[in-house]
């Protein structure tokens, strides 16, 4: 399956869940998330404000705040078609709706990629091996290159959302752990 196939099978796949569905898999994603050993030892969280066809990642964003973990979310660049990680301490105080709609934050101030100890990696689709097919601007991609970034990378999907495989290029880095509201995917990653 070639990516653009993918993403509108997966496409179809979301939109045919109801509000109330998407609802009860973002509840049962945000619990497992919550208990997750490698986000609850994190102390630096990056996470990221999700879009109307993900898991909702409001709760699991007020939660980190309310736990005291620092948590930083992704700033796109346009101009630049980079990615910054920048800090907030209040949902509805440190975040606008950014370029692409997506709430961000206010600040421009990135936090040292270094410090991140796990990351909430979005996608449309996830296959068992850690494989991530994102959205195509490769902002991820770029971001988690860093030679500083060194955190756990942590994918989110609706049950729904994981494929066999996911049509990938050699600059596609897997993610270590997948949660989906109905099991903890733990692939063999390799880097």
């Amino acid at each position: 399956m070639e990516k653009a196939q993918a993403r509108e099978h997966i496409r179809r796949a979301v939109t045919a869940l109801s509000a109330a569905g998407r609802a009860e898999k973002s509840r049962r994603i945000s619990d497992a998330l919550l208990k997750l050993p490698e986000f609850a030892g994190a102390k630096v969280v990056m996470l990221f404000a999700s879009m109307a066809d993900e898991a909702d990642t409001l709760p699991i964003i007020r939660a980190a705040l309310e736990a005291g973990k620092t948590v930083v979310l992704p700033k796109v660049l346009q101009q630049t078609r980079e990615m910054i990680a920048c800090p907030i301490t209040n949902v509805d105080d440190d975040m606008h709706a950014g370029g692409y709609g997506i709430l961000e934050p206010t600040s421009n101030t990135p936090a040292d990629v270094g410090t991140i100890d796990f990351c909430l990696v979005p996608a449309r689709a996830f296959d068992r091996l850690g494989g991530r097919l994102g959205r195509g601007a490769g902002y991820y991609d770029r971001f988690m290159a860093d030679p500083a970034f060194r955190a756990v990378r942590c994918g989110i999907a609706f049950g729904e959302q994981i494929l066999e495989t996911v049509p990938s290029q050699p600059h596609d880095l897997p993610v270590h752990v997948i949660l989906t509201d109905t099991e903890v995917i733990r692939p063999a990653v390799q880097r």
